[in-house]
Parts: structure tokens; sequence; C-alpha cells
């Protein structure tokens, strides 16, 4: 008697790459063939119980992720943008993009409790517009950013219900991923490894791929635009280009807290405007390299710090009564991955939660005394 079970062959896919492994080390790690492995992820043969098991516990994911009917949020489509090097190999690449398809899946069941309230980064095409510059200012007016340097970026982008999911590429090479899909908000995960003055360029330049990239797009020009846009959006032209003028690099370090984005983004912004020479631009990146400016910069920018995430799992401890376990249940996951992957998230619910208690145990205390 065939004891087969179907498994869905794009959770067994992606559970493997988002654990860093090939086929075949999958295979050797599982004692089984790779033509048998091949043939499951292929949809055309299902697994054993005991298979089935050992999948669960190589993979370290719960038998029921791998047979979750979910279609991949946005596989297929070209809904991943990132910022990276170069030299970022594809398995680290696809290692990423699985854990943002699993993070992404997870958001997407955690909001069918949860209204955020409708996304307004809405996108809107190139071609019915004057470039990145006019759809970054278009942008600003409608989130009513005040004129000068943005604040708080990652406030403006929760604000209009974007979601900034902070998470550990553990790779410097990838600063920062956007993902969108049809029915989902605009979804950004940034590397926690960067410095806040690159992170801000970064997620803003992530925040133009979501604007104005979700259609037909060049992917030739995708970058370059995208670069456009958040130097706009963060350094308006208007606001910006008087005070480029007798650049220095002390005055680019003051523009630099002012700004909030780096003396190196600064620098370019003076080059692309023709505040200054392309040989002064030269002089100023020798400087810089001189200074050791080029890999650490200094007068760090203070920190910003996403808050939607941890108020949507917060709102499943404290208004729904989740437990750690139930939550587990819901996104298929192994208790200590939760606990891994959601941590912040869940001493900020415990913390709230010993608040409330201890405010109702005070309350108590007032009427026993009264």
């Amino acid at each position: 008697m065939n004891s087969e079970r179907r498994v869905n062959p794009e959770m067994v896919t992606l559970a493997r790459e988002s654990r860093g492994l090939t086929q075949p080390e999958l295979a050797i790690k599982m004692s089984a063939s790779q033509g048998w492995l091949s043939r499951v992820e292929a949809g055309l043969r299902g697994v054993q119980p005991d298979q089935l098991e050992k999948l669960s516990e190589v993979l370290k994911y719960p038998p029921e992720f791998f047979t979750q009917n979910d279609t991949i949020v946005g596989l297929g489509v070209p809904s991943l943008y990132h910022r990276k090097l170069q030299s970022v190999g594809v398995k680290e690449l696809r290692r990423i993009h699985a854990q943002i398809y699993i993070r992404s899946m997870h958001l997407k069941r955690l909001l069918k409790g949860i209204d955020i309230g409708d996304c307004r980064i809405q996108s809107l095409s190139l071609e019915d517009y004057d470039g990145p510059k006019e759809i970054a200012q278009i942008v600003r007016a409608s989130w009513n950013l005040p004129s000068g340097p943005i604040q708080n970026l990652i406030a403006s982008i929760e604000d209009a219900h974007g979601i900034v999911v902070p998470i550990d590429f553990d790779t410097r090479k990838v600063d920062a991923v956007s993902h969108c899909a049809p029915g989902m908000p605009a979804l950004f995960f940034v590397n926690i490894l960067n410095p806040a003055d690159r992170l801000r360029f970064t997620l803003c330049h992530e925040l133009g791929h979501a604007v104005m990239h979700q259609y037909a797009v060049d992917k030739d020009l995708i970058e370059d635009q995208a670069d456009a846009f958040a130097a706009e959006f963060l350094m308006p032209k208007k606001e910006i280009l008087p005070q480029l003028m007798d650049l220095s690099i002390e005055k680019l370090s003051v523009l630099k807290q002012y700004w909030k984005v780096s003396m190196a983004a600064i620098l370019v912004r003076a080059r692309d405007l023709k505040a200054i020479t392309p040989r002064k631009y030269s002089d100023f990146w020798m400087l810089l390299g001189k200074a050791g400016y080029r890999t650490h910069e200094p007068l760090e920018i203070p920190p910003e710090y996403p808050s939607l995430q941890k108020e949507i799992i917060a709102a499943y401890i404290q208004d729904l009564g989740y437990k750690v376990s139930e939550i587990a249940k819901l996104l298929c996951l192994t208790e200590d991955d939760v606990k891994a992957i959601y941590q912040p998230e869940l001493a900020l619910a415990r913390h709230e939660n010993q608040i409330a208690i201890k405010d109702v145990e005070n309350f108590l205390k007032e009427q026993r005394t009264e």
C-alpha cells in the first residue's frame, strides 16, 4: 500500500534554499539520492512519512510547513528588488530570497487578523511623469512631508502603511530587499548590520523600486532610477543645491548631520547637480579615502527603528490572546524559530503585558484601600 504523502514542492525548495542548501547537499544530509529529491521538488512524487520527518529534522521546519498549500507570495513575478554588491553569489541570494518569501508569507497570514489600513505606497508609471525626480516630489507631497530633511524615514514609510522588516542577512553584501505583491502592503527588508545613514538611502532606494518599478521597466536603468528617486526624496534639489556651494570636508560633515545621509551620498548629489566640477569631485573622493571615510564615516546618524511589525505581533498576543505555540502553528514554524525571528516583538508584547498587569494590580490595590 502506497503511504506517500503529497507535499507542496515549492515549500520543499523554499525550506531548502532558506537554509542555504543545494539539492545535492540536502540529499546527502537525508541519506537520499538527488534524483529522488529532484522529483519531489518538481512535484512528480510525494514522500513517505519517515522521509517527511527527516525533511523536518534536517531543515528544522515542522512537517506542516511542507504541506502548506499557499502560493508563495510574488513567486514568478518581478516583485523583488535589492540593493547589493555585484560579488554576492547566486546561492547566497537564493537563501536571502527564500527567507524573505517565508517572512512575506508570515505577514500575509498575520494581516488576515489585523487591519493596518490601506497602503499609501502607490505605483506610479515613469511614462506618465518627468522621471524619478518628479515622482519623488509627488510622493513627498502625497505623504504631507514638510520641506527639508526627513526626520524619520522609517516612521514616514510606516505612516503610509508600508512594513519595514529588520533582518540579519548574515552578509554585508545585500543592503535591502523590497517586495511588492498583489493584495499585500509594500514590504521592505533591511539589513540590520548597516549604519543609519546608509540604511536611510538604501531604504529610500527600495521605496523608489516599490513606487516606480511594478510594471514594465528597463532593467538596465532601474538601479539608477531608484538612486535618483532616493536622492530627490531625501535631498530635494531646490533645498540642498544652495547648500552645496563652497564644499569642504567639514561642510560635508555638517550637511550629513542635517540631511541624515552619508557624506558620500551628499558628494554624489553635488556632482549630479553640477554644484562641483568632475575634478573637484575626484579630489573629494581622494580626501575621503585618505581620511578612511570611504569605509567608516565620522559622526554616526541616530538609528531609526521600525515598529509596525512589532505592533502586529503584539496585537496577536495582547488583543487576540495568542500563545507563542499558537503563533508557531499559524506560521508553520517551530517555537524556537518564532522566538528567534520575532524575539524583539515577543519581548515588547511581554513587557506591555507586564505593565498592563501591574496597572490592574495597582487599581485593585487602590480600590481595597478606599
